[in-house]
């Protein structure tokens, strides 16, 4: 955005109560005032141009976006005062923070350094952790949206980057293009890895002068950072590793505002190690381009994020198919003869781990507080968190269902790492796993039982996708509790589980059901795509959403005791397994 300048015909004197002083900056979509309360007390305006207002559903979108904001803790951004509509353009009153921008500090002084750069590290991490938090994201994290006030670095411009990106789907993504993580470029779904991505870019500019990505031209520059390495030199050494690992090209690698911090306030040394892979605040993008399933017509989209503590499967890791895995026509797997291999796949890690007491019935994987965790479920009603490598139960038991935990996911919310179990007594159940407590309600409403669990993210939104006793597929809101559309059903036969993803640009969800069946269902428009896919003799007790070959797949294993392999998005009528 340009700067500062005064008012000029043309500029409105006043928006509502407040009196306008200037133009704090403009740019494409949008017009930054100063302005005062009538109290005297200064105040930022920002209001939308008209043509960007014209979208019928932007205005809608950036008054929620400034009520969630509300969310965030104050000391860290640009606190929301008041919102509206000024001349059929909405508009947002903020905070004004007095200060320098980062890039115009960096500009006029050159780079941070020592103590100097760490506390700024520190400073905008923790804003962008409790923006994570609230269950948004930035995405627009830049050294021009940090502001060096007199408190100290507050990120601001929060939310309105996610509205714009909404309305300008012509031009591309919204953003700064040297600060702006690889999936954003590729149009794959972007959540708070894409916010930790440009921080650290924000770092290395703030470090040394100049971007992490550099080029003659702007294609330059995104071709740099989807393939490129980025330029490090001029890092201090001991950031170094903490900065290469939140630029990672994969959202998934990229550790969480939260983790990052800790490792910054706690372990800030030479030699960092930094785990990667399944890490809080790390949502994984699945996109999945390929064409619909068979009778599906193309329509609004909604983006899916799994959580980031997921399957790499579904993270759309390559995987070659083994021949055994794979008919004659690939469509489908069948277990190998067990007979047919004379050695061990693999051997067992320590002892046991025990205290359910009874069978445990649902297990996941991820990572806390930087550590690898278990979280399981059993027929004892309990969840249990579990230190892998010290091999024993982290805390006290999570107790709250009446009876046996039959499902367990593991996510994201608000920048935390949660669970979110399913059970006999109907209910779902979202536990934040550092404080070892249950967050919020129970979610009830799909009868007798919930089997089967999956968390996500749709349109930016953490959301619980659950399968219930009466044969329904319900997904919810994990913020408001608010179940999203209708619930969804077979009519056949009571399903038994549940996985999320997407396909031709959808948000879908697979489905196994008692019946043999494996559906798939369109999120959006509330209904199944296509027929039932059919090959199991028995019940299908298990489904997952990935890619193989580059190809979109579902994987059912079923109580015939075979595991079979879906090639989704075939025009004609669904495959049926050989």
């Amino acid at each position: 955005m340009p700067g500062r300048r005064p008012l000029e015909p043309g500029d409105p004197e006043r928006i509502g109560d407040h009196l306008l002083i200037g133009v704090l900056g403009e740019g494409g979509q949008g017009i930054v005032y100063r302005a005062r309360t009538p109290t005297g007390t200064p105040v930022a305006i920002k209001v939308l141009h008209a043509r960007t207002a014209a979208d019928p559903g932007a205005g809608r979108r950036l008054l929620r976006e400034a009520e969630i904001a509300r969310r965030i803790a104050p000391f860290c951004t640009a606190r929301v005062l008041d919102m509206g509509v000024f001349r059929g353009r909405p508009y947002i009153v903020s905070e004004y923070i007095p200060g320098i921008a980062l890039d115009a500090l960096v500009a006029r002084d050159g780079p941070r350094a020592g103590s100097g750069l760490h506390r700024l590290a520190v400073a905008t991490l923790t804003s962008l952790a409790a923006i994570h938090r609230a269950g948004v994201v930035h995405h627009d994290v830049k050294p021009g949206n940090v502001i060096l006030g007199p408190e100290g670095p507050v990120v601001i411009d929060f939310g309105i980057s996610r509205v714009l990106e909404q309305v300008s789907t012509r031009s591309g993504p919204v953003g700064t293009p040297a600060y702006m993580a690889p999936e954003r470029f590729e149009r794959r779904p972007a959540g708070p890895a894409a916010d930790v991505f440009g921080w650290a870019a924000t770092m290395v500019f703030a470090a040394t002068g100049h971007p992490a990505f550099r080029g003659p031209s702007l294609p330059a520059v995104m071709h740099a950072i989807v393939v490129g390495e980025p330029d490090l030199d001029g890092v201090a050494e001991e950031l170094r590793p903490l900065l290469a690992a939140c630029l990672d090209k994969r959202p998934g690698e990229r550790p969480g505002a939260a983790v990052v911090l800790r490792h910054l306030t706690h372990d800030y040394r030479p030699g960092l190690s930094v785990l990667p892979g399944l890490v809080p605040g790390g949502s994984v993008g699945v996109s999945v381009p390929v064409g619909s399933v068979s009778g599906v017509t193309s329509g609004r989209r909604r983006r899916v994020l799994l959580g980031g503590l997921i399957a790499l499967a579904a993270a759309g890791v390559g995987v070659a198919v083994p021949s055994w895995l794979s008919g004659p026509d690939g469509t489908h797997l069948a277990a190998p003869d067990p007979t047919e291999s004379t050695t061990s796949a693999g051997s067992a890690l320590g002892r046991p781990l025990t205290g359910h007491g009874a069978a445990v019935t649902s297990v996941a994987l991820g990572v806390l507080g930087g550590e690898a965790v278990a979280v399981s479920g059993g027929s004892d009603g309990t969840v249990r968190v579990w230190d892998l490598a010290a091999g024993r139960q982290i805390g006290r038991s999570l107790t709250g269902h009446f009876d046996t935990v039959w499902s367990v996911a593991l996510g994201v919310l608000g920048g935390e790492a949660v669970a979110v179990s399913g059970g006999s007594d109907g209910t779902v159940r979202v536990w934040d796993l550092a404080a070892g407590r249950q967050v919020g309600a129970s979610l009830t409403g799909q009868g007798d039982a919930v089997w089967s669990v999956a968390l996500g993210q749709a349109d930016g939104e953490a959301i619980v996708v659950s399968v219930g006793y009466d044969g329904t597929v319900w997904m919810r809101d994990l913020m408001t509790r608010k179940q999203i559309g209708t619930s969804l059903t077979g009519r056949l036969d009571t399903v038994t589980s549940v996985a999320l993803g997407e396909l031709g640009g959808e948000a879908v969800a697979v489905s196994g059901g008692s019946d043999g069946t494996v559906r798939v269902w369109d999120l959006v428009r509330g209904r199944q795509l296509g027929r039932p896919l059919t090959g199991h003799s028995g019940a299908v007790t298990s489904v997952a959403l990935g890619r193989v070959d580059g190809e979109v797949v579902a994987v059912s294993g079923g109580s015939d005791g075979t595991l079979r392999l879906w090639k989704l998005g075939l025009p004609g009528p669904p495959p049926s397994p050989r």
